[in-house]
């Protein structure tokens, strides 16, 4: 199984959880470069007879519709979707703003600075969040969110799109602080921070990781592995495991997730097509 970045721990514990399934155990490969497309071009090569898979999230997308890589989430057949990492806009700890009404209020006057990663998802979510708030910003480019979290807290930028795993820690030491949370409703690690949807802004960010299979591989061995997933993802001691780690477990299985991902290509794709006109 393939995997890379920020999103290894969560599929080393997808492996770690789901092997409890089969006799044989799983192997993880972290496999890093150009935000993880490197090992998914490799593993499009792979033999599809289910012993190789590996993990993916909208980042592909993103990285498909700014020609950064020919592959896309339908060069694979996917498996399931596995868990969700809520994001949420964090700004320094001195930034004048402490609420979104006051973020809103500060970015109508002055342009705002966000980073994150140019050809990545941050990039969809920074367009998303500019034109629904109806602020001034601009994209300061990172090569990955621990880089532009550290930007952050150095006060260098004035805000990015985190997640709790790779931000709480800096907002306990001082030095951010989260202003809304891209759920539709609060998360219960973060009681005090609103969402935007009840500050009456439609804005959902999360990032799905999911599993897909080389093209080719056999229908049966992918309702087998959609069926191992799904009893992971009532694993309580996997729960357990995700939670901690600042995600949610969101199983979909084979259809559910292939229509997720259609819906989401073609909504990368509208706001992709905006930024490069």
């Amino acid at each position: 199984m393939v995997s890379w970045r920020g999103s290894d721990i969560e599929g080393r514990l997808v492996a770690e959880h789901t092997e409890k399934n089969f006799d044989s155990s799983f192997v993880v490969i972290n496999s890093p470069g150009v935000g993880g497309t490197v090992g998914l071009e490799e593993l499009s090569e792979k033999e599809a007879d289910g012993y190789s898979i590996g993990q993916i999230h909208e980042g592909l997308l993103v990285a498909n519709q700014t020609d950064i890589t020919t592959i896309n989430y339908d060069t694979f057949i996917p498996i399931a979707a596995m868990s969700s990492s809520d994001q949420i806009l964090a700004v320094p700890s001195d930034f004048e703003a402490d609420t979104l009404e006051e973020f809103v209020a500060y970015g109508q006057q002055n342009e705002i600075r966000f980073g994150g990663t140019v050809a990545g998802i941050p990039r969809v979510w920074v367009e998303q969040l500019g034109n629904e708030l109806d602020i001034k910003y601009n994209l300061v480019g990172y090569e990955g969110l621990s880089e532009a979290i550290q930007a952050l807290s150095g006060g260098h930028i004035d805000a990015a799109i985190v997640d709790y795993s790779s931000a709480n820690e800096f907002v306990e030491a001082g030095l951010m602080k989260f202003i809304a949370i891209g759920t539709n409703e609060r998360a219960e690690n973060l009681p005090d921070v609103p969402t935007f949807q009840e500050e009456g802004f439609d804005i959902n960010m999360s990032i799905n990781r999911g599993y897909v299979a080389p093209e080719g591989t056999d229908p049966a061995i992918i309702e087998t592995l959609a069926d191992a997933f799904e009893a992971t993802s009532q694993d309580q001691e996997y729960i357990d495991a995700i939670n901690n780690v600042g995600s949610s477990v969101n199983y979909m299985g084979p259809d559910e997730y292939r229509e997720y991902l259609d819906k989401q290509n073609e909504l990368i794709s509208e706001i992709v097509s905006t930024i490069s006109e």
